[in-house]
């Protein structure tokens, strides 16, 4: 934008920074794996379920994006993974319990208005603790998308709530099956 005051001159630029979005859903039914397990889930029996990371970016291009969430200490990796050539870009630290998918870097508008998202699917297993009887527990933390965006070069964030047994996501599943027996 250009102003003028009198015979003086100045440019202004203004940047705007990226939107970037995780979708992040569980699902005990779904077309991916094929779960198994108790509904509902009972303790210290294993129950699997497909988590689906999405990913999107609006305004401009974001390089290095990535998807980061933990897992409760009840909460495994079946080491399923879809698309499988996923799992390169795919790390679990046992320590932190954190999960991690480098997505790489996102153009304008990718997965937004009609275009494909980045997206991958994994599989985990709850088995419920004792004192969870009567809850509804996690099943993963929630999900923070990160990247730089490369217009602005600041980095540039989203999340997604954490995911319990009710699975807001699955029609299939009754607020009573998200309970653990």
């Amino acid at each position: 934008m250009n102003i003028y005051l009198s015979q003086i001159q100045e440019q202004f630029v203004n940047k705007v920074n990226s939107k970037l979005e995780i979708v992040q859903k569980v699902y005990f039914q779904d077309e991916v794996f094929g779960n198994a397990g108790s509904i509902p889930p009972r303790t210290g029996e294993g129950t699997t379920y497909t988590v689906m990371w999405q990913a999107r970016n609006f305004y401009n291009d974001v390089s290095g994006v990535k998807i980061k969430a933990k897992l409760p200490p009840n909460v495994d990796l079946t080491g399923n993974i879809f698309p499988e050539n996923g799992s390169s870009n795919f790390t679990f630290d046992s320590d932190s319990r954190e999960i991690v998918w480098g997505a790489g870097d996102l153009k304008v508008s990718e997965g937004v208005e009609g275009t494909v998202a980045p997206n991958l699917s994994f599989q985990v297993r709850l088995t419920p603790y004792a004192n969870q009887v009567g809850q509804t527990p996690e099943i993963i933390g929630e999900a923070v998308i990160s990247g730089e965006d490369k217009w602005t070069g600041e980095i540039v964030r989203g999340t997604s709530p954490a995911v319990n047994t009710t699975l807001p996501d699955d029609q299939t599943i009754t607020g009573e099956q998200s309970i653990v027996q």
